[in-house]
């Protein structure tokens, strides 16, 4: 039930929020305005907006709303115009067996429950009012309505394509050059294509991926780290798709039985974006893979990637060096690329020359020189490092070392006068030490070149809307047990986790950031790699002399309630 303004003007002053007086001088200025008492209050700075609600659920039993345990449907959203809901700062949540329930910030405005009942009627339903801070409600009003608006675009967009094509299973057909053509160029799917890949960047997806199933097309984009299923749209859209990307990236559209390789740019929205395809043949018809790089978000810092003190500080002090090696490792996707980046971008000036090769150049930057590997040209990595060299370089990355060549005059240009970074695929920073080794390299100039090793992972962070604190289960606790920070702390640590809300998409986490296991280093590490000794002899010697493990540097995420013990169990194996 609404609850009138006198009565409101009389609960304030009982509850003594404002003087008489005071709201007998509002109610004479405002006898012939529109304006509702609450909106007059909070523009004066007479009460807040939370001692409003507060008041209002004390004497009215309104129940107040809880964000991060938001149940919002669609069915709800749809059902009230996003015009109205913004004009009144309103949200319709969900539907009870009889009732429409909506926050709101002011119950008052009866002109606003009087459409919300008149929308409820449509269903069969009254109002049931929750209360809200405005800013509650307009941030996931945001993110509700733009959710459901871009699943209509896409839904319709899909159902005209469907239409059009009448239909036809991509299964039972194996459409020539021109028809593909045809199709890649039909109106409706250039509009899809263009929609998915704005969705995608809506919902912070570093890649797409359309894969033919036997009986379904799925959709999936990758977002922190994990893959979600984002549509399951007919057959009948396959082929044109699959032709428009093939087209945008320069592949040849009549092969379909080999694996291709492709990029090109899109701007959507405010948004510039450089897209690199893969397509490879699988039993039901071609998989593409898109990788998003959005330019316009592009803004490197070695401060931003989340590093601790300690380790940003040994990062900057290492790469300031006038010569040696920096050598990461870690999986695809663990974010090599970008701390190399971010250490380029904090030494770039007018006075030194910095040169990469790169496969492929991911991202370009100013006053930086980059080469793109093509092996149909000659250029490898080896070959460029040679002409490198030639070029009176001060500072030289190489995107990954593949092979004992690379690896070789790699060595040799750190020992030269050079600073060199490069990353390498190995699970930890000992390992990594000794993988060049490995490779044939003297183990004596191997251990002379290297000045940093690290092993990088990149973990989900915990969502900052719904976060809640929680105990891990008992196998939780058991694996991290063994953890100093654990083991021999005096109190249970207090761990949280996100509940899941419309920010996060009911997944807990919002974002990644990096950990780093850092190994610096010494003569007494120098001497181990000299003597090629076991990677697990490197690893003793690092962890006794201050090394932080990937699970142990994850766990202190964790207790800062960054992320969740089980993320870093998801993402580091164990010190063991």
């Amino acid at each position: 039930m609404p609850i009138s303004v006198p009565e409101l003007g009389d609960i304030l002053v009982r509850e003594g929020m404002i003087e008489p007086s005071v709201l007998i001088e509002i109610f004479v200025e405002q006898a012939d305005a529109k304006h509702q008492l609450a909106d007059v209050l909070l523009e004066r700075g007479l009460i807040s907006e939370k001692d409003l609600l507060t008041v209002m659920a004390k004497h009215l039993e309104f129940e107040r709303f809880n964000p991060t345990q938001a149940n919002i449907e669609n069915e709800a959203l749809e059902l009230v115009p996003i015009e109205f809901a913004r004009r009144h700062n309103v949200l319709p949540l969900d539907f009870t067996d009889d009732h429409m329930l909506v926050a709101m910030t002011y119950p008052v405005d009866v002109q606003a429950l009087d459409h919300l009942t008149n929308f409820a009627d449509k269903v069969g339903r009254g109002v049931k009012v929750v209360l809200a801070l405005p800013q509650e409600i307009s941030e996931l009003r945001n993110v509700s309505y733009r959710k459901i608006e871009r699943s209509k675009n896409l839904t319709n967009l899909i159902d005209q394509v469907v239409s059009e094509v009448g239909g036809v299973s991509f299964i039972e057909e194996d459409p020539d050059e021109e028809e593909a053509t045809r199709r890649a160029e039909d109106a409706g799917i250039v509009n899809l294509v263009d929609q998915m890949i704005a969705q995608a960047l809506q919902e912070r997806a570093t890649d797409i991926h359309i894969e033919p199933q036997e009986k379904a097309l799925v959709i999936r984009y990758r977002v922190d780290g994990l893959l979600y299923d984002a549509l399951k749209p007919p057959h009948a859209v396959y082929t044109g798709t699959i032709s428009r990307i093939k087209i945008l990236s320069n592949m040849d559209i009549a092969e379909r039985r080999t694996a291709q390789d492709g990029r090109f740019s899109l701007r959507t929205g405010n948004q510039d974006v450089d897209i690199r395809v893969s397509s490879i043949p699988t039993v039901h018809g071609e998989k593409i893979v898109m990788r998003l790089l959005d330019k316009t978000n592009f803004n490197f810092s070695l401060v931003d990637l989340g590093l601790s003190k300690e380790d940003l500080d040994d990062f900057q002090r290492v790469i300031h060096q006038p010569y040696g090696m920096i050598l990461l490792s870690g999986p695809t996707g663990s974010g090599k690329t970008t701390t190399l980046y971010s250490s380029l971008l904090e030494l770039r000036n007018e006075t030194l020359n910095i040169t990469t090769v790169e496969d492929p150049v991911e991202y370009q930057m100013d006053r930086i020189n980059q080469v793109q590997v093509n092996n149909r040209k000659d250029v490898s990595f080896a070959n460029a490092l040679r002409a490198f060299l030639r070029q009176d370089p001060d500072v030289i990355m190489v995107g990954e070392i593949r092979d004992g060549e690379t690896a070789d005059i790699s060595i040799r240009a750190a020992l030269t006068g050079h600073m060199v970074f490069s990353t390498i695929h190995a699970n930890d920073a000992p390992t990594t030490a000794t993988r060049l080794v490995s490779m044939g390299s003297e183990p004596f100039m191997t251990a002379s070149a290297l000045s940093l090793v690290a092993a990088q992972r990149l973990i989900r962070q915990n969502c900052p809307h719904c976060l809640t604190e929680y105990v891990p289960a008992d196998e939780v606790m058991l694996a991290i047990s063994d953890m100093p920070e654990i083991s021999e702390s005096e109190k249970t640590p207090q761990f949280v986790k996100g509940k899941g809300c419309p920010a996060c998409k009911g997944r807990g986490y919002f974002g990644r950031v990096a950990i780093i296991e850092k190994m610096v280093m010494t003569p007494q590490l120098r001497r181990l790699v000299a003597e090629n000794r076991p990677a697990g002899e490197v690893r003793e010697l690092a962890v006794s002399q201050g090394m932080k493990t990937l699970k142990r540097k994850g766990i202190d995420k964790a207790l800062q309630q960054v992320t969740t013990p089980e993320e870093i169990l998801r993402v580091c194996l164990s010190d063991e």
